[in-house]
Order: structure tokens, then C-alpha cells, then sequence
């Protein structure tokens, strides 16, 4: 009996593999390193966005949204931004009540506020004009959002949305 060694060939299959593998791996770099340069998650533009809480809070909970909290979309756990300023507190909260003949008569909440502030955010604009918070959310005037500091959480609505840089 004769033991031959047995001789590796590399053959065309063999090329065409190894060919693919090294072209995976260049485009899966090339994708994520293209993707940082036009990738609108990427934070760009310091934003001063208006805001007013739109539920009417508690009282108590006036102390919870104080310069330097951060606000958070709820559901996605997504950084609005830092507010760094309280502009007004409404004590008590106005609201707008229809009676029974469809008239609009201004009213007032006891015991809840209306706090009115300034957050600092990062985004980008994008082709439409549009300030644009990790490429997917949109921060516009009129726009209400469930958030929350980690102390407190409701509703806030966007007044309005400033480039500060």
C-alpha cells in the first residue's frame, strides 16, 4: 500500500468564492461608511425648539421639568433634546370648553399648570426644509409628542423650531 499525500488544487470554484467573500466585506464597509457621511442620524445642526406642555400638568409636577432635564420620545426612548429654559408657568391652566349652544368659552384647571419652555436639540434639515431628529422624526410647529424626563411624562407641543448654529 502507497499513501499519496494528497495535493490541494485551487481551482476557478474555488476563486469565484473567495471573490464573493472579499466583495461582501468591501461593500458592507463601503455601505456603513457611506451611510455616516449622508446618514441623517447623524447629528449635525444645534436646534432651540419652543415648547408647551399640552396636558396640563399637576401642579407637583412642576418640579420635574427644570433646566438640564432631557426629554425623550416615549415610545422609541429617542432624545428630543435638554431643556435649558422655563419660559412662563400658567397657574392655574387656561382650556377651552364648548357649552351646549357650540360657543367656546375660555376656563381654567385648579390645581393643574401650563409650563412653557426651551429645549436644545441636534439634527439635521433635510432636502424639504424640514428639521429632522434621527433621520425619522419630524420636529415641527403644532406637533405633540408623549415624552418623558425619567421623573415625569406627558404631552408636549412644538411652538416653534429655531436654528441656532
Amino acid at each position: 500500500m502507497v499513501n499519496k499525500a494528497k495535493k490541494t488544487k485551487f481551482n476557478l470554484i474555488d476563486f469565484i468564492i473567495i471573490l464573493f467573500v472579499v466583495m461582501a466585506a468591501v461593500g458592507i464597509i463601503w455601505r456603513f461608511n457611506l451611510a455616516d457621511e449622508i446618514n441623517f442620524n447623524a447629528t449635525g445642526d444645534i436646534f432651540e425648539i419652543e415648547f408647551v406642555t399640552a396636558g396640563h400638568i399637576q401642579e407637583a409636577s412642576q418640579n420635574y421639568l427644570l433646566a438640564g432635564e432631557k426629554f425623550y420620545i416615549l415610545f422609541d426612548s429617542i432624545e428630543i433634546g435638554e431643556i435649558t429654559e422655563i419660559l412662563d408657568i400658567r397657574n392655574p391652566a387656561e382650556v377651552y370648553v364648548q357649552d351646549l349652544n357650540g360657543n367656546i368659552n375660555k376656563s381654567e384647571q385648579p390645581g393643574r399648570i401650563d409650563v412653557r419652555g426651551v429645549m436644545r436639540s441636534r439634527g439635521r434639515i433635510n432636502r424639504n426644509g424640514e428639521y429632522m431628529l434621527n433621520g425619522n422624526t419630524n420636529i415641527a410647529s403644532n406637533k405633540e409628542f408623549f415624552v418623558h424626563t425619567g421623573k415625569w411624562e406627558g404631552i408636549i407641543k412644538i411652538i416653534s423650531v429655531t436654528k441656532v448654529n
